[in-house]
């Protein structure tokens, strides 16, 4: 894959939680969202891809945005957690390498490819977490970005 391609994304069902969350506190509102649906991902359902963050919208200071992982058959509700889908879209999708602090140098770089190539990005994306860092140092961290286009 080059930097950056064009694809069209499958639907999947998920389960997820949202918040709206402030900048500075999303790995930390991450870490606790996953927690959170750890229980129900093992009792309840089968994960069927990474886990993923779908950010609805943003600003300097918030996102409102959902943590979750795509699951096989049907989602469940089970208090904060509930399902949602994944839309079958065209996107422009690339990897972020390395700290997730560092992500939106690659979203930067996203935006003007897309600029370039005539592409005008949705007002909403999602990221998937290829690895994590309890399994690998941060500088191979891999996180799929995944920006529906218009």
């Amino acid at each position: 894959m080059g930097e950056f391609e064009v694809i069209t994304t499958q639907k999947q069902t998920a389960i997820s939680i949202r918040e709206k969350v402030k900048m500075q506190d999303i790995p930390q509102a991450m870490g606790r969202m996953f927690g959170e649906l750890m229980p129900v991902l093992q009792k309840d359902v089968q994960c069927a891809g990474p886990p993923f963050a779908l950010y609805h919208s943003w600003s300097e200071d918030e996102t409102d945005m959902d943590v979750g992982f795509p699951v096989a058959g049907n989602a469940v509700t089970k208090g904060r957690v509930k399902p949602l889908e994944l839309p079958a879209v065209k996107a422009v999708v690339g990897m972020h390498m390395g700290p997730y602090d560092k992500i939106v140098d690659t979203y930067n770089k996203m935006m003007e490819w897309m600029k370039t190539n005539g592409y005008e990005p949705a007002d909403y994306m999602w990221e998937e977490y290829l690895n994590s860092p309890d399994e690998v140092p941060v500088e191979k961290l891999m996180t799929r970005l995944v920006w529906p286009i218009k």
